[in-house]
């Protein structure tokens, strides 16, 4: 029961909507999904670099799937008989969020590592790292590196600085507990 990865062709996220008077300003947002997106190029240096180094070092180097990662988290959850970690990559993260549910069963992150290798297959890895970038929860309401920048620092991602990033990169795996506002 693998999703379809090729949908992912037409994915087209919920974003916010707008109200906007004559004069251009915003009269009113609307959203489920608190989300803007970013164009590859509008991702700067910076966050990729902060994404990549928080949270999937090789990403550019495996093909969905971190094997040493995976047996490394598969070994840390056998000696705590819990599951302390989950050594998922960025591409099976994305895998995650938009195709399986977040619970921690053996029967998700076979299925997760099976669409990861899928997604792999499809789309190139600045493609994978833009619907990332787009997609992944931040925390209070917000979906997306674009609506969480503006959300905590009231700027874009194209400011933010080399800290600011780092922090956005470093909440994705607990975005509500590392939130800087209930955890400064």
């Amino acid at each position: 029961r693998i999703p379809r990865v090729e949908e992912l062709a037409t994915y087209r996220p919920d974003i916010i909507t707008e109200i906007r008077g004559s004069d251009g300003s915003t009269i009113a947002r609307y959203a489920i999904e608190r989300r803007i997106l970013l164009t590859s190029a509008q991702i700067p240096a910076v966050l990729k670099n902060a994404i990549v180094a928080t949270e999937d070092k090789n990403f550019f180097k495996h093909g969905g799937v971190d094997l040493r990662r995976t047996v490394s988290a598969v070994a840390a959850n056998m000696r705590s008989q819990r599951y302390a970690q989950g050594g998922s990559t960025l591409t099976q993260q994305l895998a995650r969020a938009i195709f399986l549910s977040p619970r921690k069963t053996l029967s998700r992150k076979v299925n997760e590592a099976l669409v990861a290798f899928e997604i792999e297959r499809r789309y190139s890895k600045d493609q994978i790292l833009l619907m990332y970038v787009n997609e992944i929860y931040l925390g209070h309401g917000n979906y997306g590196f674009e609506a969480a920048s503006k959300y905590y620092f009231g700027k874009s991602v194209k400011d933010l600085t080399l800290a600011e990033a780092a922090l956005l990169a470093g909440i994705v795996q607990r975005p509500e507990d590392q939130s800087p506002f209930r955890n400064p």
